[in-house]
């Protein structure tokens, strides 16, 4: 097992490292679920209050910049102790927010902080562990995320939005005492090497990575971010039955992150990023089609396992690459990834706007053209 092969000081800051994934990961899916209850609440039309989201992951993804360089001048330990702060308080501010510019004001802060996390996290399992057992370990780092993501769709559900904040919120509080506290040497360091972005990308095999991650990411973001207004509204979902939906797309997620971990390290990177877009893309077409409740939960459900299981190998391929590039790879990978997700979301408002089945239906032919770039983006030393 490969539990087995982790012991003493790795295995509690790998555990500690998870629950940051699943504090900063708790009101993920559930925001996008709440967007019809916050617009009614607030006496915003849906689509501008659905601002929240791209405020969160554009924010995100240009703080995940920052936290690599920090790593140089401080320890791991100091850092994630400011995200836990700062992210905490964001989420207070949005808890208790009765104007959509306060709470658009408080994602933002919350993108910023809470961007330091999924970086430190690959940082740490990239300098620290063996490279045979990364990809099941990325896995299990973020099935947290998904696991958080039930938790949070089952508050917002049975409770009023604010809730989705202040949960998270406390969790910050508790989870920044532990990082405070516990003693290690491997929290305590700082990394040793200089962090040059512009460098790192120099690099064409790890320039390629990073515009397929653009390139899906945009895609992705573009559907799976609307899917509470796309209930409400094409399927007349309320927020009980919304909140089920996407709970499956959750589970969804974290057996396809655990799926693509096991694919990854038994059949090659290459393979699992090939068979997470042939799947994703047949998936997100399908949402073209009217169809019974039963038939959409299976292709939200499908759309999602395929996403995380292309998810992980890409993400593993970045923990391959050398050791003084990991540090900027690992900030570059949540940079690039939330700043399409956000654009995506963005770009494709003007388009749900008018159908949003048609939308999807463009974005699944689009996401089946990326198949044909992965020879060149995964190369086979990574398989």
């Amino acid at each position: 097992m490969i539990f087995e092969r982790l012991k003493g000081e790795r295995s509690v800051v790998y555990i500690l490292m998870c629950l940051g994934c699943f504090v900063i990961s708790f009101n993920v899916a559930a925001i996008s679920a709440a967007v019809p209850e916050i617009s009614r609440d607030l006496r915003y039309s849906d689509f501008e209050v659905a601002r929240i989201i791209p405020y969160y992951l554009m924010p995100y993804g240009i703080g995940a910049l920052l936290y690599a360089p920090l790593t140089r001048f401080f320890s791991f330990r100091r850092i994630l102790c400011l995200v836990m702060a700062f992210y905490g308080l964001a989420c207070y501010v949005c808890s208790v927010a009765t104007d959509l510019n306060v709470l658009l004001a408080g994602r933002v802060a919350m993108g910023i902080s809470g961007a330091g996390v999924i970086p430190m996290g690959l940082m740490l399992i990239g300098e620290h562990f063996d490279k045979s057992i990364r990809g099941r370990l990325v896995g299990v780092f973020f099935s947290h995320a998904f696991i958080a993501s039930i938790a949070g769709l089952v508050v917002g559900a049975y409770a009023d939005w604010p809730m989705i904040f202040r949960v998270p919120a406390a969790a910050s509080g508790i989870l920044l005492v532990m990082f405070g506290f516990y003693r290690s040497d491997i929290l305590g360091s700082r990394h040793s090497g200089r962090i040059n972005y512009l460098a790192v990308l120099g690099n064409v095999r790890i320039r390629r990575v990073f515009m397929y991650i653009f390139a899906i990411s945009f895609l992705y973001h573009g559907v799976h971010k609307w899917y509470g207004v796309f209930l409400s509204r094409v399927y007349g979902f309320d927020k009980v039955a919304i909140n089920v939906m996407i709970v499956l797309t959750v589970i969804g997620g974290m057996l396809g992150q655990l799926t693509g971990g096991y694919l990854t390290d038994k059949k090659g990177r290459r393979f699992t990023v090939q068979a997470g877009v042939i799947g994703l893309s047949i998936g997100i077409a399908l949402l073209y089609l009217n169809q019974p409740v039963y038939i959409l939960g299976i292709v939200l459900t499908a759309i999602s396992i395929f996403w995380t299981v292309g998810h992980n190998g890409i993400s593993t391929v970045l923990t391959d690459f050398s050791d003084a590039d990991r540090p900027a790879v690992a900030s570059l990978n949540s940079a690039v990834r939330f700043i399409s997700g956000g654009l995506g979301f963005a770009v494709s408002t003007r388009f749900v706007e008018h159908s949003f089945q048609l939308t999807f239906l463009c974005v699944g032919c689009l996401t089946i053209l990326l198949y044909f770039t992965l020879r060149a983006v995964v190369p086979q030393e990574h398989s």
